[in-house]
């Protein structure tokens, strides 16, 4: 199974960044209806992203959830770390037994490859701020709208 959970993280901030942009209001409610999803997976999501200074949460009435800090102070690979903490992109098997040299050395040949594969990810995510992604997704929705033909008379 493909674990969504950054994907959905990220989701999330951007929808509150732009919401704040136009003083909208963002709650985990309003952000499972955008996501499609349940408002608990939204709040297991904001939890860390809480905790790590990436988001701020306010009960109530006047509540809802902001970012902590400006869009173009946030790193993707923040939201990334907060979402993973110390979770590899996968596991090695761990069960195999020591029958040859490939399965007396898979595991750390896993490891190892996770642990590049990991920073790699982050390296690109530290490339790129919330601003530079809205400012992305802006430029897909443009090509897209692009892209669509015009109804024929």
């Amino acid at each position: 199974m493909i674990d969504t959970r950054f994907t959905t993280a990220l989701q999330i901030v951007v929808n509150v960044a732009v919401d704040g942009q136009r003083g909208v209001r963002s709650t985990s409610l309003t952000l499972a209806e955008r996501l499609n999803t349940n408002a608990s997976f939204i709040r297991k999501l904001l939890s860390p992203m809480t905790t790590n200074g990436l988001l701020n949460s306010a009960a109530g009435n006047g509540g809802g959830i902001k970012l902590a800090r400006q869009a173009a102070d946030i790193r993707l690979s923040e939201i990334y770390r907060s979402i993973n903490a110390d979770s590899p992109l996968w596991n090695a098997r761990d069960d195999v037994p020591g029958i040859c040299f490939v399965s007396n050395n898979i595991e750390r040949l896993s490891n190892s490859l996770s642990k590049q594969a990991e920073h790699a990810v982050l390296e690109t995510l530290d490339n790129v701020t919330v601003a530079d992604a809205i400012v992305e997704l802006q430029r897909l929705d443009e090509e897209r709208e692009a892209s669509i033909e015009p109804p024929h008379p």
